[in-house]
């Protein structure tokens, strides 16, 4: 009886390029999985009773965590690897160890494809951060991940958006040919501008590290990114102020990524300001009618709290006790998803040294705020994804190397700032 493993080298072939067109057309790892059980179970039809098993299309036993169904999601994460050694040892990646034992692992789809031929291969040689490391900054993201993101096509990019709606007229039947017009209204446009701006962050590595030790480190490299890209978008998205003079007066570096663009505190309508001096759920309340129309919907709506707001958020009467709220109360669960309705999220990033007005005036620091935002009302646009560069003279002087990764984007609400309360804020809190 024929086994897999002997199968025509045509039949494997075959299913290795096309399994490779669908990762290069950008196919969900799940339909590429269904094609591959697809394959399996025809070869179960044609062997009879017997059962072909996924992992026979590995080559052997150490491969098996790269059969075929995962390997482009271990693809990404081997290439994003080999991509910063080889930035950090000055060297091309196809010479590294590392691509030698990636390659010597991925056998089955080199009987497809080689590295030195266009579109059999050469294309997957690393060259830049893949998209599961850039998800992966998304993914760390708390605030930044309540709105949608663009791609910019260009910078600066347009995005027109509604104005104004259309307007019906009460109006009498026609009974002549000069009758009255009926009134005409025009549907308003807009437009919103998003002018990319460059978020970056700098690693020190010693020029002694070798690339077995800076396999060892590479977890560390990536974390450190990540956090770092992940925490300037939202910083800024909440405290982020573009006016010459910031609203916080400790904010003064240029530098700064709290003057990337304007933020949740700096959006906010004084019409859309809450005094919760005396924190109660009434006051949270307040917050949410103080926005109109876009604090209805609680399912586009969430709460941003610090760490102090939020340890006054669980003890609210409102869902401190069973009785009132259910097998959820906090004092059986210590957590708060949600406050009526509406998603709580926690950011280190609400600053606790404000004054009453949530201003950093260096004199009054003991209070803090609570932003309301309407999640549709603002979008990221995304100019250029995260790109990695390594300068080998910097530090010379020192003996190292610096790694810089960069990513160019902005964040702009699309709902008119200036008249509608996007953002409500509770302020003069206690911290």
């Amino acid at each position: 009886m024929t086994d897999i493993k002997t199968k025509p080298d045509s039949e494997l072939l075959a299913l290795v390029r096309a399994i490779k067109e669908k990762v290069d057309a950008g196919v969900r790892k799940e339909m590429i999985e269904e094609m591959v059980q697809d394959a399996l179970k025809q070869q179960k039809h044609s062997l009879g009773d017997r059962v072909s098993r996924k992992g026979e299309y590995s080559l052997d036993a150490e491969s098996q965590r790269l059969a075929l169904p995962r390997f482009p999601a271990d693809l990404q994460a081997r290439a994003d690897d080999i991509y910063l050694v080889s930035k950090l040892l000055r060297r091309d990646p196809r010479s590294l160890k590392m691509w030698g034992e990636f390659a010597r692992e991925a056998s089955a789809l080199r009987k497809a494809m080689d590295t030195a031929t266009a579109g059999e291969g050469l294309e997957w040689i690393p060259t830049g951060f893949s998209a599961e490391l850039i998800r992966q900054v998304k993914l760390a993201l708390k605030v930044a991940s309540l709105h949608s993101r663009i791609a910019m096509p260009t910078n600066p990019f347009k995005l027109p958006i509604d104005g104004a709606d259309a307007t019906a007229y009460l109006t009498a039947e026609s009974t002549s040919d000069s009758a009255s017009k009926i009134t005409a209204s025009t549907p308003g446009t807009s437009n919103v501008t998003f002018d990319a701006v460059k978020l970056a962050c700098r690693v020190l590595v010693s020029t002694e590290l070798e690339e077995d030790s800076i396999v060892a480190v590479l977890p560390l490299l990536r974390d450190k990114i990540v956090q770092a890209l992940a925490e300037a978008q939202e910083n800024a998205s909440i405290n982020g102020d573009t006016a010459g003079t910031h609203m916080d007066s400790d904010v003064t570096a240029s530098s700064d990524v709290r003057k990337a663009w304007n933020g949740y505190r700096k959006l906010a309508l004084s019409s859309a300001k809450v005094d919760c001096s005396t924190f109660d759920i009434a006051g949270l309340r307040a917050i949410r009618a103080a926005m109109g129309k876009y604090g209805v919907n609680p399912s586009n709506l969430a709460w941003i709290a610090g760490i102090s707001v939020f340890n006054k958020m669980l003890g609210l009467e409102e869902v401190i006790t069973a009785d009132k709220y259910g097998s959820d109360a906090t004092i059986l669960t210590g957590e708060l998803a949600k406050l009526d309705g509406i998603p709580v999220i926690v950011s280190e990033f609400i600053r606790e040294d404000l004054n009453a007005d949530g201003e950093y005036d260096g004199i009054t620091t003991d209070n803090t705020v609570l932003p309301l935002v309407y999640r549709p009302a603002f979008l990221y646009g995304d100019r250029r994804s995260i790109t990695l560069r390594v300068s080998h003279e910097l530090y010379m002087e020192t003996d190292q190397d610096v790694a810089i990764a960069t990513q160019r984007l902005d964040f702009q609400p699309v709902q008119d700032a200036a008249s509608e309360p996007i953002v409500a804020l509770g302020y003069n809190i206690a911290a």
